[in-house]
């Protein structure tokens, strides 16, 4: 009987930096055995382009330590991905920090980069009716947008822009909230299409802790005009031309929303409106297993890490016991955290 296979890896977003171990199953699915996210440290990756790579691997560092105490599984081999990390970008300053922390351990770790995620994300989120029809997968992030238009006998038109979901909350914050404040604003009261509130002229109290000292409120609709707006700048950087060429006016073409950004409140009707097509959500149900954590894991904003687990070849466990310590049980584990993550550096 063959041993099993667990694959690694980490997504570096604006946002957050999320973490899974997950185990290759006989049928080509994945079970996730363990799942962490931490916030981005502020300023530490910036439209996707990391910026402070000590923050970075600090956190990668924190994550691989969570992962193994909830697995027992040492992460030696760990597939990354971050929108800008290229060898053209400052891949190899990343490198060589990485290679400088590991020659301070013991055991060192494995990182490989998948630059190519973009087309693999259309191949496992695109149906073959899709793919043969022609259809447009968006990758809304917090710092950045992505998209790739697959159909078939034909290039992928494929781009980025360096616009996201974090730009929405960032233009809350001139009303004097806290950013994390702005965030929860967004996702909860949010919306894409002004005309669909019920509520248009209701106000929100705000009572802010951030740079100005004033209480006030907020319309509805002001609130959902300002999200339009900076998805309307966002859409048409790429969108435009794909219309103006004809692109989406081909009959059975689709649009398919995925990444974090995307749960913003009728953002497919908005998409639809502006395309004229059909739009809809990706969800990764064919490739994961059924248990509750990987059903739990099925959220946009999980699915360029689902998508690095299913392509990952090489398993991540060392066959020598590993030197990383588990939390001593009624230890109190911030202070573990605290404790293990300062010998890293």
């Amino acid at each position: 009987m063959s041993k099993p296979v667990y694959i690694a890896a980490i997504d570096i977003g604006t946002h957050s930096t999320i973490g899974a171990i997950a185990e290759k199953l006989p049928n080509k699915t994945i079970q996730i055995k363990a799942v962490e996210e931490v916030l981005t440290r502020p300023n530490s990756v910036v439209q996707g382009r990391i910026k402070d790579v000590s923050n970075t691997l600090f956190e990668i560092k924190s994550i691989c330590k969570k992962l193994y105490n909830k697995t027992n599984i040492f992460p030696n081999k760990v597939y990354i991905y971050s929108s800008w990390l290229t060898k053209e970008d400052n891949y190899d300053e990343w490198k060589r920090l990485l290679d400088s922390v590991n020659n301070k351990r013991k055991e060192s770790m494995t990182f490989i980069p998948m630059p190519q995620l973009l087309a693999l994300k259309a191949d496992l989120f695109l149906t073959p009716a899709e793919q043969n029809n022609g259809s447009l997968l968006i990758d809304m992030g917090a710092g950045t947008t992505s998209y790739i238009l697959r159909a078939k006998g034909k290039n992928d038109i494929a781009g980025m822009v360096g616009l996201g979901g974090w730009l929405i909350s960032n233009d809350l914050t001139f009303k004097g909230l806290t950013f994390e404040y702005a965030e929860k604003l967004k996702c909860k009261l949010g919306d894409a299409q002004p005309e669909k509130l019920e509520f248009p002229n209701r106000y929100i109290s705000l009572t802010p802790n951030g740079p100005f000292d004033i209480n006030q409120s907020i319309q509805l609709l002001e609130l959902s005009k300002m999200i339009e707006d900076r998805v309307e700048d966002t859409a048409r950087r790429f969108m435009a031309k794909l219309i103006k060429d004809g692109e989406l006016s081909v009959a059975g073409r689709k649009i398919v929303l995925t990444g974090g950004a995307c749960k913003l409140k009728h953002i497919a009707d908005w998409y639809s409106a502006k395309s004229h097509v059909e739009v809809r959500f990706a969800d990764a149900l064919n490739f994961i297993d059924s248990d509750d954590l990987s059903v739990a894991c099925n959220k946009p904003k999980y699915h360029t890490l689902l998508a690095m687990l299913i392509s990952g070849t090489e398993d991540c466990r060392v066959e020598k016991s590993s030197s990383w310590f588990k939390f001593p049980k009624g230890s109190n584990i911030n202070n573990a955290i605290d404790n293990a993550i300062e010998t890293l550096f």
